[in-house]
């Protein structure tokens, strides 16, 4: 048997991995003279057998499982879309004798090929098979034909138009649960967000979405002269009882039943099941706020002994239930009281109860210390362990109990900003893949679900342990909804899904990464996932940097003060040149940029012109004073308080001007004005316990749907190389092993580096 990287013999100049990696055997048809299957010159046709297309799921957590004909039909238009060909779907009863194209149908091997790692048979599990002029992918489930489908398109990418060689692999998933948690309690994100990171992280077989709904600001975080000012947020927005809406501060920034509905649909015709999070009885400040009877001394948590507590959030999640088209539900039940522990577990085993009895669901809670020598938490709650010192996994295991791991070393980020000085935090603020290439600090040991503890690496799980479903990673907003920008969520997990994705697929017994290539693999991948565009780059620069043609180059002429350009937005990194001669606002999908007028002294009311970044969700980020040189070696784009060279002071822009924005995301939007550096656009973020305050950068998009006002010219570029970090008198191209303080005495600096000119308009589409 031979076994080998598909992506080394299909003729690629750099050996790039599928993520998921898998195996696969050459077979007999090599000898028969076959020159290999190319999906752009293939029979645009993809068939499916009748008795195969209406197979819906039934062993995975959704209450919506699409079909393998509407899994299929997704398939059909990421085909279409990436090879802009028009593709059609077949429904057939038998394939026609010599077809040629993509053959859709049922796993044909036995169901002991097709199991999780704890020897379940998983309708997950899929098998391909080229041959001649067809490719057969066949699915134990709708689902596992739909994995089979993102690895062909994966490794035809890979191949980047050299054919596939016959060949045949048969692939499983080792853990149900390979998921991803955002923190939409603190910052808002809009459905059209939810879905197009849903899109992108099915492309690596992903398969849950963690929806944390609602939170609260850290009471001792930030302006927090009154507690009930601290910001909180409930993200969906009631429309049976209306009573409820005591809960809602900003209706804008909620989802109603059809957007959170549509959501679940869209990322159930990818293969994830939306898991949604309403938490209590801690960060329950949206609650108290409203009903402050039912408030604890710590004023977000809920006081369980009062008799409205428990029947409030009763009243939640009725509302809520009929919403969310899944088998399982997090309640939450965080970092309570642990001297209150009996009340805790009561809370808990009650909403168990009523979740299971009023809708016929699990519940999910986070692994939290609740020493009762008198009640335990009921064995059929799934525990979601994310620190030692709250659970034991291997103590859940041995008691019964169902287990997902999100330890915090490996598994969480804080965007933006970590929670100095408050331990066992720093949190990194990018997803820290190192953790998971080399866990424990061991180099070339891949993390996998079984594996928890860094400290005794003798602790851990056997693989496939009865109790463990699988694993997800945070990303929390613990530094407010102002911290970040929607995408600067996804720039953080931009390659912790695609790692974490693999390495909770292969588990203990698969395909390990091939870090040599880690970097060059993702950042392929992650640009040419097909559905979605959350790099915000047109089609013909998501692979590449065509750095000898601008993006966007335009002049005024005429006294023309207008243009209309419809691109939406271009993602970092770029070089954003303006010479400007008066006012100006360019406006674009996520973004606008203007010179605008910020208030600088509360008490004068004084304020000064500057140039202002707005972010569609409200949110002004004026051009501030920062020293080219300031940073903080071990965090990416965070400068102290205390250090003395960068005021941090709007920036006053004196017209007529000319204008340089340099973005990449570690660094994120800087800004040179007359050829000289003048600062940055950035965030004030508050440390923990309310000490250690630091500035974070910005990384804003560039906004391409128009320009009005005075802008005598204007030219966007893409940025030379993805990120650059210097150090000494050399450089190196940062990937997931160096970032977030992994390579020591590193600092991030920038390779945006380009010539400022000017033509007539000219687009790249």
């Amino acid at each position: 048997m031979i076994i080998r990287t598909f992506a080394v013999f299909a003729g690629t100049a750099v050996a790039l991995q599928p993520l998921p990696p898998v195996q696969w055997t050459n077979t007999n048809t090599l000898l028969d003279g076959f020159s290999g299957f190319g999906i752009r010159n293939a029979s645009k046709t993809i068939y499916i057998e009748n008795s195969f297309a209406d197979t819906s799921d039934t062993e995975g957590l959704t209450l919506i499982p699409p079909t393998a004909f509407q899994f299929a039909e997704t398939f059909r238009q990421d085909l279409s879309s990436w090879t802009t060909a028009n593709w059609t779907l077949q429904r057939v009863d038998q394939f026609p004798e010599n077809a040629s194209g993509i053959l859709l149908g049922p796993f044909r091997g036995p169901d002991g090929e097709v199991t999780y790692e704890n020897g379940a048979t998983t309708e997950e599990g899929y098998e391909i098979e080229i041959t001649n002029s067809t490719v057969y992918i066949g699915g134990k489930g709708a689902r596992g034909m739909f994995w089979g489908t993102r690895t062909l398109i994966q490794q035809a990418l890979i191949a980047n138009g050299s054919s596939l060689p016959a060949g045949r692999t048969v692939d499983a998933p080792a853990y149900a649960t390979r998921g991803y948690m955002l923190d939409a309690g603190r910052k808002w994100y809009t459905t059209e967000f939810l879905k197009e990171l849903c899109t992108y992280a099915s492309f690596f077989k992903i398969s849950e979405f963690h929806y944390h709904s609602s939170d609260n600001a850290p009471l001792n975080r930030g302006h927090n002269e009154t507690w009930n000012k601290v910001f909180s947020h409930f993200s969906l927005y009631p429309e049976q009882n209306t009573e409820l809406l005591g809960i809602i501060e900003r209706k804008n920034e909620t989802l109603s039943r059809a957007q959170f509905e549509g959501f679940q649909s869209h990322c159930a015709q990818r293969g994830v099941t939306v898991i949604p999070e309403i938490e209590a009885p801690g960060h329950a400040l949206a609650i108290t706020k409203w009903k402050p009877e039912l408030a604890l001394a710590k004023k977000d948590l809920l006081n369980l002994t009062h008799p409205d507590a428990i029947p409030t959030v009763k009243a939640i999640w009725s509302e809520f239930l009929p919403w969310f088209k899944t088998k399982e539900v997090h309640i939450g039940a965080d970092e309570y009281d642990s001297e209150l522990a009996d009340d805790y577990i009561n809370f808990v085993n009650e909403m168990s109860d009523f979740v299971n009895s009023t809708a016929g669901k699990r519940i999910r809670i986070w692994g939290t210390h609740e020493p009762s020598d008198n009640l335990t938490i009921s064995k059929g709650i799934i525990v979601q362990h994310w620190q030692y010192g709250q659970s034991d996994p291997i103590q859940l295991q041995n008691d019964g109990y169902s287990l997902v791991n999100s330890e915090d070393w490996w598994a969480y980020m804080s965007l933006k900003n970590d929670h100095t000085p408050i331990l066992p935090a720093p949190y990194p603020q990018f997803y820290n893949a190192s953790r998971t290439l080399n866990f424990a600090d061991v180099l070339g040991w891949q993390w996998d679900p079984s594996l928890f503890n860094r400290v005794n690496t003798t602790e851990q799980l056997e693989p496939g342990a009865s109790g463990n479903k699988g694993a997800i990673l945070a990303a929390w907003n613990d530094n407010g909804p102002d911290a970040t920008t929607q995408l600067e969520a996804y720039y953080a997990m931009r390659e912790g899904i695609p790692i974490m994705a693999a390495r909770a697929w292969a588990g203990k017994r698969g395909v390990k990464i091939t870090t040599e290539n880690t970097n060059a693999t993702i950042r392929f991948l992650a640009s040419n996932a097909p559905g979605q565009n959350l790099d915000r780059r047109p089609v013909s620069l998501r692979s590449t940097s065509q750095v000898n043609r601008p993006v966007i180059s335009w002049n005024q002429r005429d006294g023309q003060m207008a243009q209309t350009f419809g691109k939406g937005s271009f993602g970092p990194p770029y070089t954003l040149s303006l010479n400007v001669s008066s006012s100006f606002a360019i406006k674009g999908a996520d973004t606008s940029l203007a010179i605008s007028k910020v208030i600088t002294d509360a008490t004068t009311n004084s304020s000064v012109s500057t140039l202002v970044f707005t972010t569609a969700d409200g949110f002004p980020y004026p051009l501030r004073n920062v020293s080219y040189d300031d940073y903080d070696p071990g965090h990416p784009g965070r400068i102290w308080t205390n250090v003395s060279t960068s005021t941090h002071e709007p920036v006053p822009i004196t017209l007529p001007v000319r204008l340089r924005i340099e973005t990449d995301i570690y660094n994120g939007s800087r800004v040179w004005v007359n050829e000289k550096f003048a600062g940055r656009f950035e965030v004030f973020v508050f440390g923990g316990r309310n000490t250690v305050f630091s500035w974070s950068q910005m990384a804003l998009v560039a906004p391409l749907d128009s320009v009005d006002g005075g802008v005598d010219s204007f030219k966007l570029e893409d940025g030379v190389g993805m990120y650059n970090v210097t150090a000494g008198n050399g450089s190196y191209d940062a990937g997931p092993l160096e970032r977030n303080g992994a390579v020591s005495g590193k600092s991030i600096g920038t390779a945006l580096q380009v010539v400022v000119g000017f033509t007539m308009i000219y687009l790249l589409v």
